[in-house]
């Protein structure tokens, strides 16, 4: 059964993740990225965790997890990231007990609530991949793939296109003309001039499009 795919605004949200090693490692990079406030329960982490202890939204709790140790800090997403299952499973069993999603990383969807997925970064660009567990192989080559073949021209294209969507101030039943707008600019030269380097024509016919599709 394929899962329900979300981008969580983590900002100033309490995120517990229970591990040291560098799967928690990237675990907690991610989230601090996304703006939680992490806290990494365990005795003891690796370099690559201890380098980010220096952002101040990031705790580490230098103890092995103890029962129930979630709520002093009720965090709303939880990552089981030890190599000992039954430490794993009693971090899932805490973690839904206080009504947070637990994900248990090393694979186990038994006490798992959700998976990541792979993710190909372009900001402002997030392109999330899943094979809903089926083939990691698959799953590495299709990144891979699309990493090579999402340029750059399309996160400058997306900036280009979240700015005129910010400034728009046309009557709700222009709802038509403005995905009009939007399909004459993907159909038109802009994106072959971006890849090819030349941004400042890019731009230009851009802007034709934008001041032809203006209203009169």
């Amino acid at each position: 059964m394929s899962g329900y795919p979300i981008m969580l605004h983590l900002n100033d949200k309490p995120v517990a993740v229970v591990g040291g090693g560098r799967v928690a490692a990237r675990k907690i990079k991610r989230l601090s990225e996304a703006g939680a406030r992490v806290i990494v329960i365990s005795p003891r982490i690796e370099p690559g965790i201890r380098d980010l202890l220096s952002d101040g939204d990031i705790v580490w709790i230098q103890s092995q997890y103890q029962r129930d140790m979630f709520n002093d800090y009720m965090p709303i997403l939880v990552i089981a990231a030890t190599d000992d299952e039954r430490v794993n499973q009693t971090v899932a069993q805490d973690a839904h007990r206080i009504r947070a999603l637990c994900n248990v990383a090393n694979g186990s969807s038994e006490h798992s609530d959700f998976s990541n997925m792979a993710q190909i970064e372009k900001p402002p660009l997030t392109i999330a991949l899943s094979t809903n567990g089926k083939s990691p192989a698959l799953l590495r080559t299709l990144k891979a793939k699309l990493s090579h073949d999402i340029g750059a021209e399309y996160a400058v294209l997306a900036d280009w296109l979240g700015a005129i969507r910010r400034e728009a101030q046309e009557p709700q039943g222009s709802q038509r003309a403005r995905q009009t707008l939007y399909e004459d600019i993907l159909d038109s030269k802009v994106l072959p001039l971006l890849r090819a380097g030349h941004q400042n024509e890019a731009r230009q016919v851009f802007q034709q499009i934008i001041n032809a599709g203006a209203p009169k």
